[in-house]
């Protein structure tokens, strides 16, 4: 190989270490380059070339829903139209245009998908991750909107367990991991978190980070791993937590405000006459 300098070698990871020799290497030859999925103009053309019709004859709900499940990557792209034509949910004129089910899109399973790539390394990827991580996980996916830490903490952590603080610490330490790897994201505080209530607390301290999930091919593969009864239980103890924190601080000035004024018991009154 030293000899012959025709040879190429192409070396695929998920995140190049700078550190290694080969990236090293790549950096001062300039050859490294950072993939990014297609946009989705970019995924109408792939989807048109591979059914092998005009781009305006792709349909725009088949558009949108595999821009979303395949993140434009082109394996997964290819795997989904594949699938979709299998189970007839697309039929397709060649050369011509294309046409979903009325509703189709609605009722797919992803998740049975367990044959294809996209959702069998999505499996993999879920399974690969510590319990906290991987639970979680889970438990994003039973939020359609953004999430605050303390909703996980809620089903997760005991609030009357001596270790209550690490478990918050330990929580954070997998969301922050999850965020790394691109699984959910920090995003802003909805305006419904916004409460007047929460202003004192909030300057204390800090503000509420808040948590969405947006990969929809994760949260799909996800959620079918979490029953039913288990998605309820989340949810319920999130939103007790969240009417506690938005109703206990008034109530807890006000027990403050009590507790500040002077009161000696009559016991202790009468003694004291009885001394004087």
């Amino acid at each position: 190989v030293q000899k012959e300098k025709n040879i190429a070698g192409l070396v695929l990871c998920r995140e190049a270490d700078r550190e290694n020799r080969a990236v090293e290497l790549a950096l001062k030859s300039n050859s490294l380059l950072r993939l990014a999925g297609l946009g989705e103009e970019s995924t109408l053309e792939y989807m048109s070339n591979y059914l092998g019709i005009p781009e305006t004859g792709v349909p725009a709900e088949l558009r949108h829903f595999v821009s979303q499940v395949t993140l434009g990557n082109p394996l997964y792209i290819r795997e989904t139209l594949d699938q979709l034509m299998q189970d007839q949910h697309l039929l397709v004129n060649p050369g011509v245009s294309s046409s979903v089910a009325p509703g189709a899109l609605d009722r797919i399973e992803i998740a049975a998908w367990n044959h294809t790539q996209m959702v069998g390394g999505t499996v993999c990827l879920l399974e690969s991750l510590d319990p906290i991580e991987a639970a979680s996980l889970k438990m994003s996916t039973c939020f359609e909107g953004p999430f605050t830490l303390p909703d996980l903490a809620a089903s997760s952590c005991s609030q009357w367990g001596g270790a209550t603080h690490f478990d918050l610490l330990r929580l954070y330490r997998a969301t922050q991991k999850l965020i790394k790897m691109k699984i959910i994201d920090a995003v802003d505080a909805p305006a419904s978190a916004l409460r007047p209530s929460m202003a004192t607390q909030e300057g204390l301290y800090g503000s509420t980070q808040h948590f969405q999930m947006t990969n929809v091919l994760v949260r799909t593969v996800g959620a079918a791993m979490v029953l039913e009864a288990q998605r309820k239980s989340v949810k319920r103890n999130a939103l007790i937590d969240r009417v506690l924190k938005q109703d206990l601080p008034d109530r807890m000035m006000t027990l403050a405000a009590k507790k500040s004024v002077q009161h000696i018991p009559w016991y202790y009154e009468r003694a004291l006459r009885r001394m004087l």
